[in-house]
């Protein structure tokens, strides 16, 4: 129930894939059916763009050389953004596509590819891309590509999985997820760049929960969700995502955040 996912093997079946915005409103029809489309989301979690690639942390989506997103996307942006059709996803033909993330901003702007991927969207399945601070690794572990496998959880319950997004902590440690309302970890020993598969939890509409970041075994706070409230029968990724280390203050400390897949 909380197995690891192999990146390898998500990665063999995942994908990056986009349509442009500007053809968006033309095809809103036409991406209506789940048997001949793939749906997809972006996070973006790289605290240290701007270091890694010595670019501004502005960037764009191009998916097999058409610009998707309108606005730039920044640390902690998510695109299409939650409040759009499908939870936050985009609907794309399925087969096989190419995501290039490029830099604004420049004399010649989106010319600079700082990252490129290519894989096979599946027909009606979601897919979550969360960029980190390792997208640029040639281990395909590092490059997070996550199938969205939602399936409705019964009645009294909801799903929840965990992905630790800071590729930059301290050195041979792990983090747990304790849940203040079931006096207990729901997620344990988790490392930099991996992810908790769904588990089903129960679902109380009265109770809310906080929910703390921990080192195994420590009480002391890494992060922290007040007021945690989970929708009945639906599914949840959470993220724990900035600089790792002692960075607990700015935009890009240490936080834990919550996306609704379904």
């Amino acid at each position: 129930m909380k197995k690891l996912l192999s990146y390898t093997a998500i990665l063999a079946a995942g994908m990056m894939v986009f349509a442009s915005c500007e053809k968006q409103a033309d095809r809103t029809a036409e991406y209506t059916t789940l048997e001949d489309k793939a749906f997809i989301r972006v996070i973006h979690a790289s605290p240290s763009f701007r270091q890694i690639f010595n670019a501004p942390d502005s960037i764009n989506l191009y998916v097999n050389n058409a610009k998707v997103n309108g606005p730039l996307i920044t640390y902690g942006g998510l695109f299409p953004a939650a409040a759009t059709t499908g939870f936050g996803y985009f609907a794309v033909p399925a087969g096989l596509q190419t995501l290039k993330v490029t830099v604004a901003g420049r004399v010649n702007p989106d010319s600079i590819q700082l990252a490129l991927f290519t894989n096979l969207a599946l027909k009606g399945q979601r897919y979550s891309v969360i960029l980190t601070d390792d997208v640029r690794s040639a281990r395909d572990s590092s490059k997070m590509v996550l199938p969205d496998n939602i399936t409705q959880p019964n009645n009294g319950n909801y799903r929840l999985r965990f992905v630790n997004a800071i590729a930059a902590d301290t050195a041979g440690t792990t983090v747990s997820i304790f849940s203040a309302r079931r006096n207990g970890n729901i997620f344990n020993s988790v490392a930099p760049g991996q992810v908790v598969d769904f588990q089903t939890l129960p679902f109380n509409s009265q109770l809310s929960d906080t929910l703390y970041v921990r080192r195994p075994g420590s009480t002391f706070n890494l992060a922290v969700i007040n007021g945690a409230s989970f929708g009945n029968q639906r599914s949840y990724t959470m993220v724990y995502r900035g600089y790792g280390g002692t960075v607990t203050t700015g935009t890009k400390g240490r936080t834990l955040v919550t996306y609704l897949d379904e």
